[in-house]
């Protein structure tokens, strides 16, 4: 048995393809099928179930699944540890954020982080949440910052913050600036929502349907900046994480209103390949991360949840 071959089987289970496999792991298809081959012999059992559509792990598959991503897992974390041990902390990080993140998050952890880790590289890829999990399963990220998801597999998570959702709306609407509203009550509205791509989509569509919500239009705009710029110049309206408009709670542009009924908010989880931990570049931006996400989301609670009480 060896280290290559547990990396195989991983990838095939969490793909689902030999092919789609070969591709993730930079080999090719007879390669992986022939390395599968030869673990499934030194184990005397087989792995996989093979069909016309793809590959399910076998009951035993599934075992040797669980058992390859912890010892993987451990592997690299010798290197991570072995490298933090001989000196200043190098590397590149690549982080996958959500629109809803980077605005109020990432400024201010890149700023900090440059200037105390000047030998570590950063890239941020901004994406919705699929395209975010699809990265670090692949490995194109190191982690992410998205909402919770049934489609987790080979990734691990771990909870972060609840972020409040915010009713917004034009400077010039009756409401006054931060107070609470119920969605149930209102006027018909005219709402800006992200499309069906979006994990958020979802969750209001369904406390629409639910709590019978008066919407006379929906627009549907994939574009965080955009959506911001047309609520504030017309009658038009949209719901947002806390997070994303904190920094207007002066009402210079838009007005804000906690969402008194439905309660609705967003979950934020960090995701990582469940076999491969983090380098100790990746940890320290991972960290200053976590850390940034949960203030700014303590003070959206404040802002936004605790009147409504």
């Amino acid at each position: 048995m060896r280290l290559r071959q547990l990396r195989f089987l991983v990838a095939v289970v969490e793909e689902g393809s030999f092919t789609a496999a070969a591709t993730r792991v930079h080999a090719t298809q007879p390669g992986v099928s022939a390395q599968i081959k030869l673990l499934e012999e030194s184990l005397n059992t087989k792995l996989f179930e093979r069909s016309a559509t793809g590959v399910v792990p076998t009951a035993t598959g599934k075992l040797v699944y669980q058992r390859a991503t912890r010892v993987l897992r451990e592997t690299t974390a010798i290197v991570s540890d072995v490298n933090a041990l001989q000196g200043t902390v190098t590397g590149t990080v690549s982080a996958g954020l959500m629109p809803t993140t980077t605005r109020s998050v990432a400024a201010s952890v890149l700023r900090t982080f440059a200037t105390r880790y000047p030998n570590i590289e950063v890239k941020i890829e901004e994406a919705y949440s699929a395209q975010l999990s699809e990265g670090v399963r692949t490995g194109r990220l190191d982690f992410a910052v998205v909402p919770p998801s049934s489609t987790d597999a080979g990734l691990r998570t771990l909870q972060l913050a609840t972020d409040p959702e915010v009713f917004v709306t034009a400077v010039n609407d009756k409401r006054p600036h931060l107070s609470p509203v119920d969605l149930t009550t209102v006027m018909p509205l005219k709402l800006v929502l992200p499309g069906p791509q979006n994990a958020r989509r979802a969750s209001i569509e369904t406390a629409i349907r639910n709590y019978n919500i008066p919407v006379d239009r929906i627009m549907e705009l994939d574009a965080m900046m955009a959506t911001l710029d047309l609520v504030a110049k017309s009658d038009w309206t949209t719901i947002l994480p806390g997070c994303l408009v904190i920094d207007d709670t002066s009402a210079q542009h838009r007005q804000l209103h906690p969402i008194q009924k439905p309660a609705m908010s967003l979950n934020y989880v960090l995701i990582e390949q469940a076999s491969k931990t983090l380098s100790p570049a990746a940890q320290l931006f991972c960290e200053a991360m976590q850390s940034e996400l949960t203030a700014v989301c303590d003070k959206c609670q404040s802002v936004f949840a605790t009147d409504l009480q």
